[in-house]
């Protein structure tokens, strides 16, 4: 395992998957310390309650940013194998289930090191902020855990179709597509969308919301209970999507 771990990873040397990952968290670090700043002083908001200001608003941001980020991501790691129609190749050498995990297995570290660096991206800026509110180590366990398995979900669909495609375009603008999902849901809380299509599920596992006084223009943040039943069902989804990718790769033919 580890061998073919190594192997993977010289593999995808040279395809900067990594970067990636890291604009996205870089374009968040951007728009988070531009945020913060022009309400530092509006109604205490950043001051009074900076942690559930950024985990009621990093998911949203991961909605609108990782489905095509992971999609792009997937492209890069198994478009050395589609292009160069090298598994007859590959299957000689090692069992053809292997491509598959392992492939998996380096796109969840990129996922895991993102969700991590996320996750204390948040704690550095309300340091740097200067917030005043207790960290909310509970809501900061939910958010890092909902992030990571929803991004491990899309990233099995999108490796699945990526392995499958001859065109690397197809799963390109599935991705697309599951953006526009993630960013209408959240606008569209009437009607069901976030619980039917993964992408929605950023907003569905938000532990903060937020109520806005229009006479005063102001916006408080308030916990609410993470989706314990919704999660549960998610992950169900997600095994039964790695079960139908996963021998739907082993059926193909190569």
């Amino acid at each position: 395992m580890i061998r073919l771990l190594i192997t993977e990873l010289k593999k995808t040397r040279r395809r900067h998957t990594g970067l990636v990952y890291g604009a996205a968290l870089g374009l968040m670090l951007v728009w988070a310390l531009w945020a913060m700043s022009k309400m530092e002083n509006r109604n205490n908001v950043i001051t009074q309650q900076g942690y559930y200001y950024l985990l009621a608003n990093f998911p949203l941001m991961n909605s609108f940013l990782l489905p095509v980020i992971i999609a792009c991501a997937e492209s890069r790691l198994c478009d050395i194998e589609v292009k160069g129609n090298t598994f007859k190749l590959l299957c000689t050498l090692q069992p053809r289930r292997s491509i598959y995990h392992i492939k998996l297995l380096v796109s969840f570290l990129y996922l895991l090191l993102f969700t991590t660096a996320q996750t204390a991206l948040i704690r550095g800026l309300c340091g740097l902020f200067h917030v005043k509110q207790p960290c909310p180590a509970q809501h900061m366990l939910f958010f890092f855990l909902a992030n990571l398995t929803v991004g491990t979900v899309l990233v099995i669909i999108q490796q699945s179709l990526s392995l499958l495609s001859d065109n690397q375009l197809f799963p390109l603008f599935v991705g697309v597509g599951g953006t526009f999902v993630g960013i209408f849901s959240g606008f569209l809380p009437q009607i069901p969308i976030q619980r039917l299509l993964p992408w929605g599920y950023y907003s569905v596992f938000l532990t903060v919301g937020l109520n806005y006084e229009q006479t005063t223009r102001t916006i408080t943040y308030y916990p609410v209970p993470f989706a314990y039943r919704s999660y549960i069902g998610f992950a169900v989804f997600g095994i039964i999507a790695y079960l139908i990718g996963k021998d739907r790769f082993m059926k193909k033919e190569v």
